[in-house]
């Protein structure tokens, strides 16, 4: 006998099988004229995904619990399920029996592209590059239109006028009848008129711009700039598939088992053995209800989507930077690179609590948060729609299922809220997005000379996004954050020293010691960069925020205390922001970071010459030379104990060894 602790689940989710493919036929071409160099070509692509949607329990879902062997059937005595699992199991009588059925989806999206390019050696030792590419690429479609295309936020809903009636006979002193709107639904590609596109065409120029100049035997200037964008294609982007994935859901009793709906345990006759069972309506599953729900397709829950009028990111790059030789074999170079993009595609809410409705200040505001979420009559109760039960039943047993409109009242923010019938409703691909980098690279390089090579190599950037919105309400990213994908600072090194000892080398060229101690390579590499940046809650500040940084750092930097904690932050639980309140406190502070990255590998390795054409080497590698541990952030919760104290690593890896052999011949 096995016992289990808790509910055994029989079923394994369906592999969902994804595929993704491309298709493409490119010509390039090349012409040489006197001092010019004509490139161009075409480049035509398909993109190709397919998928069986969610994958989902297709063979059957069955839990085993407690519910039916414990003693007290209605579960107002808590009962153990050690063995009794095993026993409802052994039985076979389940607490619950579940299978999808599930649709697939197939999706293509096609890009055309060509380019044209000039390289013009003006003279000797200065040359210009001129270029231009072209990109079309066109929306995803999905073989048979199963997917929804967008959100329109002028649709009228079968549910408008009664939901806006309702409304008006118990209206809120904050929003008059006349400005509550109940309008915007789901449009599923190629329906009534709607594109099959699920998001539109672009036509991209990206025009291209570089020169080199030699200014003599040692230096060379450089420097270019471009126009790029994303690609927005299928291998990348999935289809929202709502209404065409159902599960069917038996149900076994409605009384605690004295009867029941599927088998009959008490003649020996399993649930198990007809687990879905024919229906009046001679069905034995639910069918997906696929595009009949239209515009309700998504209303009453948390939509998140894609817009039909997405843009491709884009983002302009430039670089110039001098190289010079120091010798024959070391060499510096000094270049500055920066890039603005924009266009980038961030989630936005489109049914924001309205700006005026929001606390402010640095003090908690209670009355604000508990006026917001009282209970007000819900103008989509069920029983506003009675005409929907006969003229659309279909959609009537969807509003049954769904619990907004189960209930006779709401939270009074939910009908403050533009699209109040949507309960969340998010653009995903919203333009407004930007970003900025400005960097100083140093390289320097030492070939591999006399058995030494080095290569090391600092950057100096700021990098910063446009991408957060603070409040919900806000119309667009609020302000430029550092950016937590680059780091101020980065320095990398990595070198190789052959050990003058052995055949062909400086020292010991034969003879025992050649034996020992020839054939010896040594190889380093380091790594140093700050950490992410911490990212902070809304908190109450008392004192000057333009101090905060300062104050914080003030002590010195430990596990225990990462940063001071006696900065004047209050720490009261009963005293933090309540609901609906503005963020008052930044995001960001460039100065306060997680433990950042200080690493150095290294590896020994070896090379015996058995023969002429015969080599044995032996090679040990050394990862986290100095065994450091990669702390995670600290406690940011003002009301934790542990505020301000890191009490994990990142990853369990510290130093770590490998030993390799090869054998070349």
């Amino acid at each position: 006998m096995q016992a289990w602790s808790g509910d055994m689940v029989l079923g394994v989710p369906v592999d969902a099988g994804p595929t993704g493919r491309q298709q493409s036929l490119k010509w390039n071409m090349t012409q040489v004229r006197g001092s010019h160099t004509f490139r161009g070509g075409i480049d035509f692509r398909q993109h190709y995904r397919t998928l069986l949607q969610n994958g989902g329990l297709t063979s059957g879902n069955f839990t085993f619990g407690n519910n039916f062997v414990r003693k007290d059937e209605d579960g107002n005595t808590p009962a153990a399920s050690l063995g009794l699992v095993w026993a409802s199991f052994l039985l076979g009588i389940p607490t619950g029996m579940s299978v999808d059925t599930n649709d697939t989806y197939a999706l293509m999206s096609p890009y055309y592209g060509w380019y044209g390019q000039d390289t013009w050696r003006v003279t000797r030792n200065f040359t210009v590059t001129l270029g231009l590419r072209a990109e079309y690429e066109r929306g995803a479609t999905e073989r048979y239109n199963r997917a929804i295309s967008y959100f329109d936020p002028n649709l009228v809903l079968p549910i408008s006028a009664a939901a806006q009636a309702a409304y008006a006979r118990n209206p809120l002193p904050e929003l008059p009848a006349s400005q509550f709107i109940v309008k915007g639904g789901t449009v599923y590609s190629g329906r009534n008129g709607a594109p099959r596109e699920l998001w539109k065409d672009e036509l991209m120029w990206m025009p291209r711009l570089s020169a080199a100049w030699q200014t003599n035997s040692k230096t060379v200037v450089r420097g270019g700039y471009g126009i790029y964008y994303d690609t927005l294609n299928v291998l990348n982007q999935a289809a929202d598939q709502s209404g065409f994935s159902r599960a069917t859901n038996t149900v076994l009793t409605n009384d605690f088992g004295v009867n029941w709906l599927a088998g009959d345990p008490k003649n020996g006759i399993s649930p198990l053995t007809n687990p879905f069972p024919v229906r009046s309506d001679g069905t034995r599953f639910d069918a997906p209800l696929k595009d009949a729900l239209g515009s309700m397709a998504r209303v009453g829950q948390g939509f998140t989507f894609t817009s039909f009028d997405r843009s491709h990111p884009r983002v302009q790059r430039w670089r110039a930077g001098v190289q010079r030789e120091l010798s024959n074999n070391m060499m510096v170079e000094v270049a500055y690179w920066g890039q603005w993009a924009d266009r980038i595609s961030v989630t936005k809410r489109l049914d924001p609590l309205p700006e005026q409705f929001w606390a402010t200040g640095n003090l908690r505001n209670n009355s604000i948060a508990t006026e917001l979420n009282r209970n007000v009559p819900n103008p989509f109760y069920i029983g506003n729609f009675d005409s929907i039960r006969t003229s659309d039943p279909v959609l009537y047993q969807q509003l049954s299922t769904l619990g907004q409109f189960q209930s006779t009242t709401i939270q009074k923010n939910r009908l403050l809220r533009q699209f109040p019938h949507m309960n969340g409703l998010f653009d995903s691909t919203d333009p407004g997005g930007k970003a900025r980098t400005h960097a100083l690279e140093v390289n320097f390089q030492r070939r591999f000379s006399k058995g030494f090579n080095l290569n090391a190599s600092y950057s100096r950037m700021l990098q910063e996004n446009k991408t957060i919105f603070e409040n919900e309400f806000n119309t667009e990213p609020t302000v430029f954050w550092p950016s937590d994908t680059a780091r101020p600072h980065r320095f990398t090194a990595t070198g190789i020293y052959e050990l003058p000892f052995g055949k062909g080398r400086a020292f010991l060229q034969s003879g025992m010691l050649n034996h020992i101690f020839g054939g010896f390579q040594i190889a380093a590499t380091y790594e140093f960069q700050p950490g992410p940046l911490l990212a902070w809650g809304n908190l109450f500040y008392n004192g000057d925020i333009n101090n905060f940084e300062t104050e914080a750092t003030s002590s010195p930097k430990t596990l225990d205390q990462w940063f001071n904690t006696n900065v004047k932050v209050d720490r009261v639980a009963a005293n933090q922001p309540a609901a609906f309140h503005v963020r008052v406190f930044p995001r960001f502070f460039n100065g306060l970071r997680a433990d950042g990255l200080n690493q150095w590998n290294a590896n020994v390795s070896r090379q015996f010459k058995v023969h002429e054409r015969f080599k044995f080497q032996i090679r040990a590698d050394i990862i986290n030379l100095q065994n450091r541990s990669q702390m995670a952030g600290p406690d940011l919760s003002p009301t934790s104990t542990n505020f301000g104290r890191i009490t994990s690593q990142t990853s369990s890896l510290n130093r770590f060894y490998q030993l390799q052999a090869r054998i070349q011949f």
